[in-house]
């Protein structure tokens, strides 16, 4: 079982990377090393997967004996799986006519991410890592509520009564 730390942060997106699996650091790791929040203690690690489509990622997720799917995280924008004890999430952002967006919950709600999204590196002890950029992250966070409305939504259109009580994460 490994520790939510920097170090494991680090080598998980190497890990990542090493198999062309593209991974840009999002959510509280991205807010703590852009100093928007001060450094705690992660439960998780937050990435965005820009892709087409999770294809690459899921086949990857499959055969790989580590990983363990979070399978009531799976959805049309999310992927989530246990790593050593670590929940991963993926949040798939999409691109089109040169704009990055994300459809939550099979279309419930779009979203359009600034255009700088992913122009953002920092270098950590050698590792060059690819961070969302703070505009990204204060976007997400003003329309969580919309995110949070659109699983909702979902689960309503679905008629997944079931998972309703799957948490959302931040």
């Amino acid at each position: 079982m490994s520790e939510n730390t920097l170090a494991f942060l680090l080598t998980t997106v190497e890990r990542f990377e090493a198999n062309s699996l593209p991974v840009r650091v999002f959510g509280g790791w991205a807010e703590e090393l852009w100093q928007i929040i001060q450094p705690r203690v992660h439960t998780d690690i937050d990435f965005l997967y820009p892709a087409a489509t999770f294809e690459d990622l899921d086949r990857y997720i499959a055969r790989t004996n580590e990983f363990q799917e979070i399978q009531s995280k799976r959805f049309s924008h999310k992927r989530a799986i246990l790593y050593q004890q670590v929940m991963i999430e993926f949040l798939l952002v999409q691109r089109s006519n040169g704009i990055y967006f994300t459809d939550f919950f099979s279309g419930q709600f779009h979203l359009e991410w600034p255009a700088d999204l992913f122009w953002h590196r920092i270098n950590i002890s050698g590792h060059d890592l690819q961070i969302a950029s703070k505009q990204a992250l204060i976007l997400y966070r003003q329309h969580h509520k919309q995110v949070e409305q659109a699983y909702l939504e979902f689960l309503i259109a679905t008629d997944n009564s079931e998972m309703k009580d799957v948490s959302l994460h931040d």
